[in-house]
């Protein structure tokens, strides 16, 4: 990682705030701002989704030509969209459960076909580390429901 390493790490901890506080406001079937905790819970984590693809596709752009750079886009652009339209359904639990495969598979197409060179260990070992802590949120606001 570059110089901005310590601002990258902070943030992207930071992140998973509102993820905790959705969670809890899903947990104890209370709303926030007049939305369920899940509604809550299925939208941030489509902002964080999209966020995640933006940044494979950054990652795409930087390098030099590759093999599976056309594969990435199109796989993270199926992942996004299918998380979007479940946002349309207007059936929440749906969407944290399209969303929970979505941060699985934005995961596992990067660790995959972006093999990390050593500069980007330590953001591979982090995106691990948080996509593993926001999956056990997805299945505790999931699990009331199912």
């Amino acid at each position: 990682m570059r110089p901005y390493k310590p601002v990258v790490m902070t943030v992207a901890t930071l992140s998973i705030l509102p993820f905790v506080l959705a969670t809890y406001f899903s947990l104890a079937n209370t709303a926030f701002l007049g939305k369920a905790g899940v509604t809550l819970f299925a939208t941030y984590g489509a902002v964080v989704l999209s966020l995640l693809s933006g940044i494979i596709w950054g990652r795409i752009i930087e390098l030099p030509e590759s093999k599976h750079g056309r594969k990435l886009l199109v796989s993270c652009n199926v992942i996004l969209l299918s998380a979007w339209v479940s946002l349309l359904m207007n059936t929440p639990e749906l969407s944290v459960a399209l969303l929970l495969l979505g941060f699985v598979s934005i995961y596992w197409v990067e660790a995959r076909w972006l093999k990390p060179s050593n500069a980007n260990k330590p953001y591979m070992s982090m995106h691990f580390g948080l996509t593993s802590v926001i999956c056990v949120m997805h299945l505790l606001v999931l699990y009331p429901h199912y």
